[in-house]
């Protein structure tokens, strides 16, 4: 069975189940140790969206509900614009399987453009009553430092790249006579200032990477990456 909501995203969310007949409640006390989820980033990347799926496997002796929030964030302001709460509940040995389609940022002309980020937590129940938590805000509220020295970060990096092009435009001319020196005059340009936009770059992964360590159980983030155009 697949669920195509409409979004102001015209984002895809296919919910594949691999569903039983709901059993009575059991027991309170119950461990989902033998639940798990991963999520998938699929190969296949469009102009205008990267897929990922969102694989939920029961390893229980029995069957089990679950219910996901997944929080789809704007990649400006890392608000969440959308929130989606796909449920079912899954065979013993069994999947079941939530698809996602990240949208890239909708200025094409934008420095470092990437899709968009998403949340997901999952719940689980035998009882049919599984309830996710939904983290975003209180993840990025702890994010929100990082988030702002990225962006500066960027504005230096965007403003170094441009200064470079300018640089290249007014050095080293494309007449149409001698491309082979106008290439030459661009490449050594670029060498010149090579270890200066590797800093950039490094500087940047670092503080990715800073953000990726703040709770990674609660609050790890996905998507996100750059898009084909970068």
């Amino acid at each position: 069975m697949k669920i195509q909501p409409t979004t102001r995203f015209s984002a895809l969310l296919a919910v594949g189940l691999f569903l039983l007949p709901a059993f009575p409640a059991q027991a309170d006390a119950v461990d989902y140790s033998c639940m798990s989820y991963r999520v998938w980033g699929k190969s296949h990347m469009s102009d205008q969206y990267k897929s990922y799926d969102i694989v939920v496997q029961n390893q229980c002796p029995g069957d089990v509900y679950w219910a996901m929030c997944i929080e789809r964030m704007d990649p400006d302001t890392h608000k969440v614009v959308e929130t989606h709460k796909p449920t079912g509940y899954v065979q013993e040995g069994k999947k079941a399987r939530v698809n996602l389609n990240m949208r890239k940022h909708p200025d094409p002309a934008r420095f470092r453009n990437r899709f968009q980020e998403f949340y997901v937590d999952i719940g689980y129940a035998i009882d049919g009553a599984a309830n996710p938590a939904c983290m975003a805000a209180q993840c990025e509220s702890r994010k929100a430092d990082l988030r702002k020295k990225i962006s500066t970060h960027e504005i230096a990096w965007e403003k170094a790249e441009r200064a470079l092009a300018a640089q290249i435009k007014e050095a080293c001319p494309d007449t149409g006579w001698d491309t082979v020196a106008s290439k030459e005059c661009e490449e050594n340009l670029r060498a010149a200032s090579q270890e200066e936009m590797e800093q950039f770059a490094a500087h940047d992964l670092e503080l990715r990477e800073q953000i990726a360590a703040i709770d990674p159980d609660m609050c790890r983030v996905h998507s996100g990456d750059l898009t084909e155009e970068d």
